[in-house]
């Protein structure tokens, strides 16, 4: 009869839930999982039998904890895993911690966890430690970071830590286990191994543990990379330039500002190399020769916190000029996780750089013509629908083709629906949910359920029903810009409409006075006329007045749309004075802009 137990059960369940809730993502991939590792030794300390399980849930956790506490030693994966059995360092997905094992024995004087955490910050104060575990023969502390997939640089950062804090060597590897609270640990002061006699066993206890408290605080892994070179700084001398601000304000060039700046200001340790490649891309876009290449390269690797050596420099240099490396673009290049995510947002100025306002409102480098069914642009449906309705027709048209193979999953629909602008997404999985019910129900599209997850919502398929893949009605066709547009809250919905609804009634040969896009849509008027005047604002179209043939001044519309429209290849040697935007689409081949002009 097991009569240990050192916490109520609820008290225990509360405890691991949030160990689990600190080690792993709130939501797993399709092919990530938690490796969870039992072990029971014989007498004399070699394995006897292991038992591995992969699972997605809290719930799953739990149980197997419960389950096989009391008959084997039990560990979890620091990192997820990609679901393989051997659990080594290819296997491993991401991770939210850094880790450090101190076993007592190697520090005879030190008896408690506050001793070990003296130590710890006697070295790197401002390392803030997130949990502590007592094993049963040692402790255990964590450093929540921002969870990452970069599994190397996150291990080698890891074993730095490790090595600056005098904690296990052994314990810093990619595939590192670790015990888990709530579980018993049995081996004996001796080194052997008792799982019968449980007045000899030690509990696994949580010491503290502030993730998601008020002083929860994950850090980037560049800053505590900083606060370890700090340590190391005090034993060594550089000849650190001190940091000099840029003034962009007054004359710069605004594109690609991020690179100008750290051009002019330098690079801390650690993102120097990052940046250095950035700058020869950029200067080679903008025509550089090699010599100023390297002039400029030198220039700013004085400015480095600290330089690399001439020669170094040099090489790098060399090595990004030949190289056919592309580093450019803005920080939704990078995964957020991605620390070169958080290094460019750092540098970021969204309202001075030229290069942001425009990447913001594309979709994506080749800006794709979207195609609507005019089966579903009736007045009915325009009066009814919401333009959210109709942005995710525009979406479905767009990646249903993609991803014919896999489906064109809910959950795949969502993450697009991220704005880089905003930093959140455009609805919730919940709304979305619901529209996309309402626009099966209009029979519009088909959802499909998984066969292997049928109560998830997020893994249905999405298919646009057979009436609409035929176009025997016509229908009318834009780039994607404007959805993109909406979605990062340049324009609102009733602004989309009253775009489409333009659209349907020039490739109609209909009218496009506020009155008749008023009685399509059921805007009213005045709202029209703001819809259409915000549009130009933020240049989804372009309007010219001149005078009809009656003598009336008449508005008229330039859309930057696919060459779907006859009248493109005529007007294009007209349209030289009108502004170029960033909704405008350029031809690779050529360098030629192509819009279309609609009279109204």
């Amino acid at each position: 009869m097991i009569t240990i137990e050192v916490e109520e059960k609820n008290t225990q369940q509360s405890i691991l839930r949030k160990h689990f809730e600190m080690l792993y993502p709130e939501k797993l991939k399709d092919d990530e999982w938690i490796r969870l590792v039992g072990i029971r030794k014989d007498e004399t300390g070699s394995p006897e039998s292991t038992l591995v399980k992969f699972v997605k849930t809290y719930d799953e956790y739990e149980e197997f904890v419960f389950k096989y506490r009391y008959t084997y030693d039990l560990y979890n994966q620091i990192a997820t895993n990609k679901g393989n059995e051997n659990g080594n360092a290819r296997s491993q997905r991401c991770r939210k911690v850094l880790y450090m094992d101190f076993d007592q024995k190697d520090y005879p004087n030190m008896t408690d966890a506050e001793q070990f955490t003296e130590l710890i910050k006697s070295k790197i104060p401002k390392l803030f430690l997130i949990a502590c575990v007592n094993s049963g023969h040692g402790y255990h502390f964590y450093v929540s970071i921002k969870q990452s997939c970069r599994i190397s640089e996150v291990v080698k950062l890891n074993k730095e830590i490790v090595r600056t804090v005098g904690a296990d060597p052994k314990a810093a590897s990619s595939a590192q286990i670790a015990r888990i609270p709530c579980t018993y640990n049995h081996k004996q002061n001796d080194g052997s191994y008792n799982y019968n006699d449980s007045t000899t066993w030690t509990y696994v206890k949580s010491v503290f543990n502030s993730y998601k408290d008020d002083l929860y605080k994950p850090l980037d892994v560049n800053y505590i990379q900083k606060l370890v070179s700090e340590y190391y700084k005090k034993t060594e001398t550089y000849e650190i330039s001190e940091k000099v601000p840029w003034d962009y304000t007054s004359g710069a060039d605004k594109c690609y500002l991020c690179i100008q700046k750290v051009m002019n200001e330098g690079a801390d340790e650690g993102q120097r190399n990052f940046w250095h490649g950035r700058i020869v891309s950029f200067l080679k876009k903008n025509g550089y020769s090699s010599a100023k290449i390297y002039a400029a390269c030198k220039e700013y690797n004085l400015k480095c916190r600290p330089p690399k050596t001439n020669k170094v420099i040099e090489e790098d240099t060399k090595r990004f000029i030949e190289s056919d490396y592309n580093l450019l673009g803005c920080y939704g290049a990078f995964e957020e996780n991605d620390p070169r995510h958080m290094w460019i947002v750092a540098q970021c100025d969204e309202g001075y750089c030229k290069n942001h306002y425009e990447e913001s409102r594309r979709i994506n480098e080749y800006d794709p013509g979207v195609k609507i069914n005019k089966k579903i642009l009736t007045n009915s449906n325009l009066r009814t629908m919401s333009g959210n309705a109709y942005l995710i027709m525009t979406m479905i048209d767009i990646y249903e083709g993609f991803n014919r193979k896999h489906g064109f999953k809910v959950k795949k629909l969502h993450k697009l629906l991220y704005s880089s602008v905003k930093k959140k997404y455009y609805m919730s999985e919940k709304s979305l949910q619901m529209l996309l019910l309402t626009l099966e129900n209009k029979k519009w599209i088909k959802l499909i359920n998984d066969n292997r997850h049928p109560r998830d919502f997020m893994k249905c398929s999405i298919e646009t029903t057979k009436r609409l893949k035929e176009f025997q009605q016509g229908h009318i066709e834009f780039y994607f810009s404007i959805g993109s547009a909406l979605i990062n809250g340049f324009i609102t919905q009733t602004e989309y409409l009253v775009y489409i609804t333009l659209l349907r009634n020039l490739s109609d040969n209909k009218p496009v006075t506020y009155e008749e896009i008023s009685y399509a849509t059921n805007i009213d008027k005045a709202n029209v006329g703001r819809a259409i005047r915000r549009l130009e604002q933020e240049r989804s179209l372009i309007i010219e007045k001149v005078d009809s043939e009656s003598g009336k001044e008449c508005n008229k519309y330039h859309f930057n749309g696919p060459t779907l429209f006859k009248e493109a290849d005529a007007i294009r040697n007209n349209i030289e004075n009108i502004r170029r935007t960033s909704l405008e689409v350029h031809d690779e081949d050529n360098n030629e802009v192509y819009i279309t002009t609609f009279i109204a």
